[in-house]
Parts: structure tokens; sequence; C-alpha cells
């Protein structure tokens, strides 16, 4: 299955603040509260009361555990006798509309699509979705809001005012999921505590959030089989040593150059920059201001100049790193762990190698941290116009959260046995109809915690695991992941295009280093400095 998720820093963040013209007068009569709550905010009491409760599915189990290690469990087989978790359709009868957004080619339409037909029938209701690629999705989300034509259930977009558009056009979901409530969702009660926060507004729950977690954290991968014929190791304990392995693999007569990418977040993790904002005090502070930017530079200007980062490393999309890192132009590529199925089914070569290179510190004085990928990719709410039905469209979501091990996963992952897909000892192997028909977003509707399962190729799952493991358990969290600033979703698209231009321009030598002071200093006047107010204010109201 495909598992290619949004990157950091997308054409769909950047359009945050175009696509919401207008928005701010639609909602001029709404409460003005953000995140963390209304003046009762810093009630822990009313927030416990709030957070829906955590009931962890213990229906299978895993072949490697990774609840110890804070990182998702793995299993090298699909179960050969599948629990059937639900055993009524949950819908209505009646169509259900969904808004959401894509990262693959949208499928065939229905009447030549086999499994939205058996979706349909198995959800118990038509599931029309409207679907966008992601990186348009924001401008076609605000468009929708202002026009007040979202969908019964819809995939929140990178709009202003969010907690005011929340409140005009989405269904409070609070009495239905608060404590005890969800328990009548048992699959959206197995969501990882902390994804919640996503989704919680002024002591309010608005929606359904998409958990992501350890799974999003962002990892060096390698093809060890190149590195071995090169009698080369997938390990590096020092910044030179890093160095010299990308001097190695790069063979410009054989047009191949060590990283398809920057690194640019491997080599920062090197120098111990905090994941994004660190906490100071009651304050918060940007990663932008940590004092080895310029050692980070420095370093990866050299990359750059030696030639040993793809040529076209700043110019080209997310999937063209999967082409160079698949038929073996470019060894090294810098991405989350999510997207290891993605390069295997990418591979050229089947008998490719996948592995991973965990940071070390830049002296050599140990292994470095990793930031740790958010909670959650978004959330999803249920419309106003759809209240009436707000119990039909829970149960249509919970059906969504069915986590691995159950027949409906075995479905809503794979499609039909001998359809969709082949089964080979407990593998069931997506053919190209299969990952063709069965691309209708339903992993940014509602989906179960993610789970390490790569039947693609023998030893993948137990090498994530392990991959993970090594370097996930110690991760840097992020302290304001999932909180809401609105001064961020105004400004920050555009504050932050212009850091990662002069980031990309210092890299590759337009600009000097000395450049990225008065950058940083441009960003924090700019909206970055309100930024931080803001999430520190929510951060604590949060606690």
């Amino acid at each position: 299955m495909s598992t290619d998720e949004p990157r950091p820093v997308t054409r769909r963040t950047l359009l945050a603040g175009a696509g919401a013209v207008g928005l701010a007068g639609v909602f001029a009569g709404c409460s003005n509260d953000g995140r963390g709550g209304t003046s009762g905010a810093g009630d822990s009491g009313s927030r416990a009361q709030v957070r829906p409760a955590y009931v962890r599915y213990a229906g299978v189990k895993p072949d490697l555990a990774g609840a110890e290690y804070k990182i998702p469990d793995a299993f090298n087989r699909y179960p050969a006798d599948p629990v059937t978790a639900i055993t009524t359709p949950p819908g209505d009868g009646r169509p259900i509309n969904v808004m959401t957004y894509t990262n693959t080619p949208i499928p065939p339409k229905l009447e030549q699509n086999q499994f939205w037909q058996e979706l349909n029938k198995r959800a118990g209701s038509p599931i029309a979705v409207s679907l966008t690629p992601s990186v348009d999705y924001t401008q076609k989300f605000a468009t929708a809001v202002a026009g007040d034509r979202l969908g019964d259930i819809f995939l929140v977009g990178n709009v202003p005012q969010v907690p005011q558009m929340l409140q005009a056009r989405a269904v409070d979901l609070t009495p239905h999921l608060s404590g005890d409530n969800i328990k009548k969702y048992p699959f959206l009660a197995n969501l990882p505590e902390a994804a919640w926060n996503a989704a919680i507004f002024g002591d309010k729950i608005y929606g359904i959030p998409i958990p992501r977690g350890a799974i999003w954290s962002q990892v060096l991968y390698s093809r060890v089989d190149i590195l071995e014929k090169q009698g080369l190791k997938a390990e590096v304990k020092s910044l030179d040593d890093f160095a010299e392995l990308c001097k190695q693999l790069t063979d410009k007569r054989q047009n191949r150059f060590a990283l398809a990418s920057s690194p640019t977040q491997f080599v920062q993790c090197m120098f111990g920059m905090p994941n994004t904002w660190s906490e100071n005090g009651k304050s918060v502070v940007s990663y932008l201001e940590h004092e080895a930017h310029e050692q980070v530079f420095e370093f990866l200007r050299k990359l750059w100049s030696s030639g040993w980062i793809h040529p076209d490393a700043f110019s080209g999309q997310n999937q063209d790193l999967k082409v160079r890192f698949g038929n073996g132009s470019s060894p090294l590529v810098h991405d989350t762990f999510s997207a290891w199925p993605s390069y295997l089914q990418t591979a050229v070569d089947k008998t490719a190698r996948i592995g991973t290179i965990a940071p070390p510190k830049h002296d050599g004085s140990g292994q470095a941290r990793i930031w740790l990928g958010a909670p959650a990719a978004g959330f999803t709410a249920i419309g106003k116009k759809a209240e009436g039905r707000v119990e039909t469209l829970l149960s249509y979501l919970n059906f969504l959260a069915t986590p691995f091990g159950t027949e409906e996963y075995l479905f809503r992952k794979f499609g039909l046995p001998g359809v969709h897909h082949t089964l080979t000892d407990g593998k069931p192997v997506l053919n190209t109809r299969g990952f063709s028909e069965t691309q209708l977003g339903l992993l940014y509707q509602a989906d179960a915690p993610w789970t390490i399962f790569l039947p693609e190729k023998e030893g993948s799952s137990e090498a994530e695991f392990n991959a993970m493991k090594q370097t996930c358990t110690e991760a840097i969290v992020n302290p304001v992941a999932g909180l809401y600033s609105e001064t961020n979703v105004r400004k920050g698209p555009q504050i932050g295009e212009d850091i990662t231009q002069v980031t990309n321009d210092i890299i590759q030598g337009r600009k000097p280093v000395s450049a990225w002071a008065p950058a940083v200093k441009k960003w924090k006047s700019g909206g970055g400095d309100k930024i931080a107010e803001e999430f520190a204010q929510a951060l604590e109201a949060s606690r």
C-alpha cells in the first residue's frame, strides 16, 4: 500500500494565506477563543473531562511489540483468520459526502471501481468522496468554507480562524466523545491520546485526529546493497564520517550522487537542534534561533559544492526522491519512516535492500537524537448540516479506524483477494488494479494507529522496527505539536517560505552564511515572535 505523506514544507501550506481571502468576514460574529479553552483554559480538571478515554485495542498480538519503545507494533504476516470487528454496517443508507485530499492519482470512478462498490456495501451508505490533490486542498477548502459547501465529513484545511470556523461549520463532538462516551466507538477510543490535541479547541472536541506520531519521524534511508558493493557500512560516527561516506558514494561518471536531497534536518540533529520549538521557562523558542546554524550551513554548503547532493535536489518534486533512490542514482535520502513502503514499491531492482543511518553527534561523541514526528497529520470534522446524523457518521469513522488484524483493516488497505491483492504466506500485496482503485483518501478521513507491516519484502517489517527502536525511543518532542496559533496560520506560511528560500540560497552558495542572522531577525519581527507568544499561551492552557 502507498503511504506517501505531505512533507513539512509544501505548496499546500503556502496557499494558506491566499486561500483564505474573505474568511475573516464569514466568522466575524463568532467567539475569538483559540486553542486550549475559554477563560477556564487553565482548569486541568475541565480538560481532563473533555479528553476522550484511551482504550488500547488488544485483539491481535504483534510479532514485535513497540509500546516499550514508543513506536508502532510490527507484524511479519497478516493473521490467517482476521477478526470481524464490526458486524453491522455503520451507515444509514443515505449518501455520506466526504471532502478530503490525496497524495496519489485519482482512482477510477465508482462505475469502474470494484473496491469503491464494495466499500459502499460494507459501509451501509454510498460514500461520495470529493478528492483534491494535497497541494491544492487548502485553496479548495477555503472556498468551500466561504461558500458553506463543506461535506458531511471534511478534513480541516490550513486556513485562518480555525476555532471560529469550527464553531460555525462543525458539530461539537464533546457530548459523544469526551471521557468514557467514546467507548461507544471502540476504535476511535484506540487512537493515541496525544493525537487528540489537534482536534480540541476551546475545551471542545471538534474532530477525529489522523494519527501519526513516531512513524512520521524522519530518518536517513540508505541503499544497503549499493553500499555493500563498495565495501561501505550503513553507519556514520561523526560529521567528518558522514562527509566521507557521501564522497565515496558519489560517482559522476555513472551519474550517481550520494544524496537525493539536502539532508538539512539530519545535520541539524547532529548539532542538537530542538524539534521546531523548545521550552524556555514559560516561553517557547524557535529552532531558527539555535546558535549552531552557521556550522550546519557551512557543512551543507560543502556537500553541495562538492557535488555530493543531486543537482536537481532543489527543483524536483517529492516523487523524484523516490525515483533517484529506487534506481540507485542517489543511495541516500532523508524521509519519514512512513515512506518505507513506497520506497520498496518504487525500487527498480527488486533485490534492493533498504536500511537507515542514525545521525551521530557532530563531534563523534555518540548518537544524536532525531525529531519525533507530530502526533497527528490533521483531523476530520463533521459538518453542522449533518448534525442529525452525527452517530451514523461517527460509526462510519469508527469503521475506518478498525486496526490491524481485523477483516475491515485488511479490506480497507488491500481490497478484495484475487482482485486487488494476492495473498502469499500471510502477506497481502497490492497489484496494479488494487493500488489504483483503493486510493479513495480513506486514511485522510480516519485511520487506525500506524502499524509496521511491509509485506512487499521479507524482513522489512523487522528492519523498520529495529530502525525506529534505535532512533525514536529518545527522539526530541516538539512541545507545541498539535497546538494552535492564529498568527502561525495567517503569517507562518509566508515568513516560513522566506526562511526556506534563504536556507536554499545559503546552501547553494547564492548567499553567504552571514545572511542567516538578518533573515531570522526579519522572521521574528514579521510574525515569529507573535507565533512564539501564542504557542506559549496555548501550551500553558493545554496542561
